[in-house]
């Protein structure tokens, strides 16, 4: 993650996944407003996206993939009535993704131990959810432009740890690397 970054916000009208999420968010509010179908149309726009993503990086592994099921997960927890209050939080994160590129989501998932052999401390925790999104990551990193959704990965979410805070995991012998060991959500160029 670069500290250079001055972009405050994420509005890519470009990206067909910013179109995705920012449906949901209409979808959900929509929902919340009192059309209940809205509700089933957010799962379905959120089944569709996770259904191409799994296609195209061919792993249910791939960060892309797990954090649209993570999401319909919530939603379908979400659909009782007694739990439709927590549409709202998913509204607010979604719109954090689709207006700061700030993915919670992306950062929870970055934490589950398939997702990186880093060890739990502190400055993980504060690195995960308080170091700021890279928002410049599609112009600078080729590889992530042909990448939809390029900010709900966890290397443009949560800052490297700094070169002398580097710690192995202990049950994972012979594991330095700090880069999360997760597929690449980009088919190989």
């Amino acid at each position: 993650m670069t500290n250079s970054s001055r972009r405050l916000f994420y509005i890519n009208p470009t990206d067909w996944t910013w179109w995705a999420w920012t449906v949901t968010t209409v979808l959900l509010i929509m929902g919340l407003s009192g059309f209940n179908p809205a509700f089933s149309a957010a799962m379905a726009v959120t089944a569709g996206q996770g259904i191409i993503l799994l296609v195209r990086d061919r792993s249910p592994a791939a960060i892309s993939v797990q954090l649209r099921a993570a999401y319909l997960l919530l939603m379908l927890i979400s659909y009782p009535s007694p739990m439709r209050w927590f549409y709202w939080l998913l509204v607010v994160g979604t719109i954090a993704l689709i207006v700061f590129g700030y993915c919670t989501m992306a950062r929870l998932l970055s934490l589950l131990p398939w997702n990186s052999r880093e060890t739990y401390t502190l400055e993980r925790l504060r690195r995960t959810f308080f170091s700021a999104p890279d928002l410049d990551r599609l112009s600078t990193d080729s590889a992530a432009a042909g990448c939809a959704g390029g900010l709900c990965t966890i290397k443009a979410q949560v800052a490297p740890p700094a070169a002398d805070t580097l710690v192995i995991h202990p049950k994972l012998p012979g594991h330095a690397s700090s880069e999360p060991d997760v597929p690449a959500t980009c088919p190989v160029k």
